[in-house]
């Protein structure tokens, strides 16, 4: 499905306490008349995106130097991340991130260690929620589709919140094989709990790798898989995408974009994750980061590694 763009004017506002990108997130919702959400935190606009061998005779094993040897699968895999996450933040500035998960190997670039899930850890809570039976499908596509903060904490606390549910959405990672453990308790005022789980891109590409063979995890990919217009940018830009973002500002009011989901290519299933930071700190930069990184990534003359699953 081709993702729509929505053009309007955003509030950009790197100090703003009150919001995040679960419970009070600023992640989540413009006021716009699309939606169900009942978010009303702003959302910036997005911006028009942008997007030889030596010539000697004989090789030692008889084949001429001129003829093209192909690198590994991997190292084109490999050096293709790597430039595009230079590319990025050559263009940018800021930090960027890029990981691809194959059936056995993670490749990844840019920023490896583990930043903030925000919304993103929606779709293990979901999963276990839908597992439970604690969460009725339309609940879940508001917290998935359209990143409803409000919904999203129903459906924690429908596992008991705290320790219970941070444990049952634990256990949807584990079963990715991730050692990645759901926040419990707020750690920072005016965020949510489950927000603040710390998450690597590596780990979130193995996540989307993986999902398709995570039981009842099937109403979950639908929501994934739905359009929401106002997060047409990233991922969101790319036909026949299905993933889940995740925004707001770090210690230092700077924000944070990230999206996990699967891209299909080519006729192939690939699993993505991609992360940015702006210098500015402002979200709509690392919107367009984001929106950089995703067409590189489709545009690439690399045969990605297909998803597991």
């Amino acid at each position: 499905m081709k993702k729509k763009n929505l053009c309007g004017l955003g509030l950009l506002c790197v100090a703003l306490t009150a919001s995040a990108c679960t419970i009070g997130d600023v992640e989540e919702r413009t006021e716009v008349s699309m939606t169900t959400s009942t978010d009303v935190d702003p959302r910036p606009t997005l911006s028009g995106q942008t997007m030889v061998p030596d010539a000697d005779a004989k090789g030692d094993d008889g084949q001429s130097d001129k003829d093209p040897v192909p690198a590994p699968a991997g190292e084109n895999v490999q050096e293709a991340l790597q430039k595009i996450v230079q590319d990025v933040e050559s263009k940018y500035g800021g930090t960027a991130g890029i990981a691809v998960a194959g059936q056995d190997k993670v490749y990844s670039a840019g920023i490896s260690e583990p930043r903030a899930a925000w919304s993103t850890s929606k779709v293990p809570v979901a999963i276990a929620a839908e597992r439970a039976g604690s969460a009725d499908p339309s609940m879940i596509s508001q917290a998935i589709t359209y990143s409803d903060n409000a919904a999203a904490e129903n459906i924690w606390q429908s596992l008991g919140g705290g320790q219970s549910a941070a444990s049952a959405a634990s256990a949807v990672l584990a079963e990715a094989g991730l050692d990645v453990q759901v926040q419990p308790t707020i750690t920072r005022p005016g965020f949510s709990a489950f927000g603040q789980t710390q998450w690597t891109v590596a780990d979130q590409a193995r996540f989307m790798g993986q999902l398709g063979c995570i039981a009842q995890g099937s109403g979950v990919l639908t929501a994934m898989a739905a359009s929401d217009p106002a997060q047409s940018y990233g991922l969101g830009s790319l036909d026949n995408s299905s993933f889940k973002g995740g925004w707001g500002p770090d210690t230092s009011g700077a924000y944070e974009a990230r999206q996990m989901g699967t891209v299909e290519l080519s006729g192939e299933k690939i699993a993505v994750a991609i992360y940015a930071t702006s210098p500015s700190g402002a979200y709509g930069s690392a919107q367009q980061m984001l929106s950089a990184l995703a067409t590189e990534f489709a545009g690439a003359k690399v045969k990605w590694p297909k998803a597991a699953c």
